[in-house]
């Protein structure tokens, strides 16, 4: 099949890797700053360059699934069956926590970190997929790749300074190369990503731990990273309870289970192949950033 991914961006770059099958023909993506540039050794077109190439298929692998599907099928006329929404599952990398020498580490890192979190004063509370974790399954979920935690504002600035002190503690405890990334989004950091590579020693599956800042506006928390596009109501995130988790007492959101149905709908039951389309917290309406969002990332300790 001969596609054009819609989103030249990590998750594309992992559908690509996970569909050695597809024969990309070019990406494309709103940021016109990408245009007659390169990704993975694809050109990036301008979206309205698509209908010049002859194609199967439009895969959209960017989290504006909403917007661009409506992007191309009432402004550039393409046919919806021609448009492709993959799942989640399938713009994601390997599944760590199937590995059972990487479900203990990341289980042993979760502990390390939230004892980190109480001694240095810091509320960071489970969110998204391994809150669901954490509330449904009393884990992490199997089929789950990353590992998810939110702070406010005040948290955030708290922990970004300490980096160099948990950098430390890291590399100390846990016989991998650590790296400390900060995502930034419209100029805003908001997001400290913890990243790893494994040592001789080590036979680990990567994975990435998101410590995002989210900030209560007008009675709705933001999920910053997202541009907009993630939010939920503040009374979840304005206030924290204590769930027992991995042995220990983490922080979760206030009203957990009003947050995850707010999120995921019918969340009790097990979903292993799902769509960002499923998501409930999410601004379907909302237009996309025509001319892309400015993400910048640097790495503070390496």
């Amino acid at each position: 099949m001969r596609a054009i991914l819609f989103g030249a961006s990590k998750a594309g770059e992992n559908y690509v890797s996970n569909h050695p099958d597809i024969e990309v023909v070019a990406f494309t993506d709103n940021d016109s700053a990408k245009h007659g540039t390169r990704f993975m050794g694809y050109p990036i077109i301008a979206p309205e360059d698509i209908n010049t190439h002859e194609v199967d298929s439009i895969i959209i692998t960017s989290q504006w699934v909403d917007q661009i599907y409506s992007q191309l099928t009432e402004e550039m006329g393409i046919d919806e069956s021609n448009i492709i929404v993959p799942t989640k599952q399938s713009v994601k990398a390997a599944l760590p926590f199937e590995d059972n020498e990487t479900l203990a580490f990341a289980q042993s890192v979760m502990r390390t970190l939230n004892q980190y979190f109480v001694s240095h004063n810091i509320s960071a509370c489970l969110d998204s997929g391994t809150l669901l974790g954490a509330v449904r399954n009393k884990g992490l979920i199997p089929w789950d790749d990353d590992i998810d935690l939110a702070v406010d504002k005040d948290n955030y600035e708290r922990l970004q300074a300490s980096l160099p002190e948990l950098y430390k503690l890291l590399n100390t405890n846990y016989d991998v190369k650590w790296n400390i990334v900060i995502i930034t989004v419209n100029n805003i950091d908001c997001c400290i990503n913890l990243e790893f590579s494994n040592s001789s020693h080590t036979q680990l599956v990567p994975f990435d731990i998101s410590i995002q800042r989210r900030e209560s506006i007008n009675g709705l928390s933001e999920l910053l990273s997202s541009g907009g596009l993630f939010f939920a109501p503040a009374t979840h995130f304005d206030s924290y309870e204590p769930i027992e988790f991995l042995g220990e007492t983490f922080l979760a959101p206030f009203d957990a289970e009003g947050f995850l149905t707010f999120m995921y709908g019918h969340w009790q039951t097990p979903k292993k192949t799902t769509q960002i389309t499923e998501y409930e917290n999410r601004r379907a309406s909302m237009s996309a950033p025509r001319t892309g969002i400015s993400v910048q990332k640097r790495t503070l300790c390496e």
